[in-house]
């Protein structure tokens, strides 16, 4: 895909009755401070889910969200993608009251604004970084959210994307795994720093709704890829983006997350080739050595979030709590009704 520049694209969304506040580990398999809430698309809602007590989650409200996919989550507010060419591109929930989420408004999805199906999300100071499978790196102003403005659009086919201190790395079909300076919150400039050759760039679509991707987070100095066609997690080293150890998950990443020195990932079959041979469920890694420290078999497992001493981890079965302060998988608790596609922790 050819760069793309979109400049200053306003879209009023409607009125918001709160305000909205950053959280910048705001993706979905990142964490919060003190968790209450898990947020969890599951294609037709987003649900409300209190975790506060991880022996005995419970249901606490949902809203209907056609085709709901990819969620993030900051104070009060939730960002629900939906699936590819369903309208809108992104729905903004006001969630101050968890049991009675309502839309503030919806970012619809049009050609000349570069918008198809959001893959990733990063949100600091009033900015969203965004990578689209199929349209590159966005960036929006989300400090008013009365008034969404889609700032820039740029780079290839995008997958995923973490930062470190100014530096936001990006996977995408155009460079494979490379770096932007956000020095400048909004521009990111781009960096001579990337690797082309050791990063999966691809996309694969699944069935209902669903589509496999590699993944890339940080530890806060190494970066670590969750690559899809080899089934691997890579570790490179975040100034040269050099290959410097990797390791063998078995399966196609559905969700990737690290904490605590551990390395976290989701992995299922898709009915559809190249990936149909696949682990499925969820698996733990030493980061030190990038060595198998536990995994748990699940059903279409599809989305981990980590925080303190919990792995919160989404399947076709629910919403399964861990407690992982032994650096295992000990079992809490199932809540049938929490079943799902992506799942952000807030409070």
């Amino acid at each position: 895909m050819k760069t793309i520049f979109k400049m200053l694209f306003a879209i009023t969304i409607g009125l918001c009755v709160v305000n909205c506040s950053d959280n910048s580990s705001s993706s979905s398999s990142g964490g919060t401070i003190n968790p209450q809430y898990a947020y969890i698309t599951d294609g037709n809602e987003l649900k409300i889910v209190d975790v506060a007590t991880a022996s005995s989650p419970s249901f606490v409200g949902s809203i209907a969200l056609n085709s709901s996919y990819f969620v993030s989550v900051s104070p009060d507010v939730a960002y629900v993608a939906q699936y590819d060419a369903v309208e809108p591109y992104l729905s903004v929930i006001n969630v101050s009251n968890p049991s009675n989420p309502q839309v503030f408004g919806n970012m619809p999805k049009s050609n000349t604004n570069a918008f198809s199906l959001i893959s990733d999300m990063f949100t600091l100071n009033g900015v969203a970084y965004l990578t689209d499978i199929y349209r590159g790196l966005h960036v929006l102003d989300i400090s008013n959210p009365n008034v969404l403005t889609s700032q820039l659009n740029m780079g290839g086919d995008a997958m995923s994307l973490t930062k470190i201190q100014n530096e936001l790395f990006v996977i995408d079909q155009a460079n494979g795994l490379h770096s932007y300076n956000i020095s400048t919150p909004g521009l990111p400039a781009v960096t001579s720093i990337s690797n082309s050759t050791d990063v999966d760039t691809s996309s694969y679509s699944d069935a209902p709704i669903g589509q496999y991707h590699s993944w890339v987070e940080t530890d806060g100095i190494y970066l670590y890829v969750a690559n899809t066609i080899d089934k691997k997690i890579k570790q490179f080293d975040a100034a040269t983006l050099t290959l410097i150890n990797e390791v063998s998950i078995e399966g196609f990443p559905s969700a990737f997350a690290i904490h605590n020195g551990y390395a976290y990932v989701t992995t299922k079959a898709s009915i559809n080739a190249p990936l149909q041979t696949s682990f499925d469920g969820v698996r733990m890694y030493d980061l030190a050595t990038l060595s198998l420290f536990d995994l748990q078999p699940l059903n279409r497992a599809s989305g981990v979030a980590l925080n303190g001493d919990y792995a919160y981890v989404t399947d076709s079965d629910g919403l399964h709590i861990y407690d992982i302060s032994s650096n295992d998988f000990s079992f809490q608790s199932t809540l049938a009704t929490g079943y799902g596609n992506y799942i952000a922790l807030g409070e």
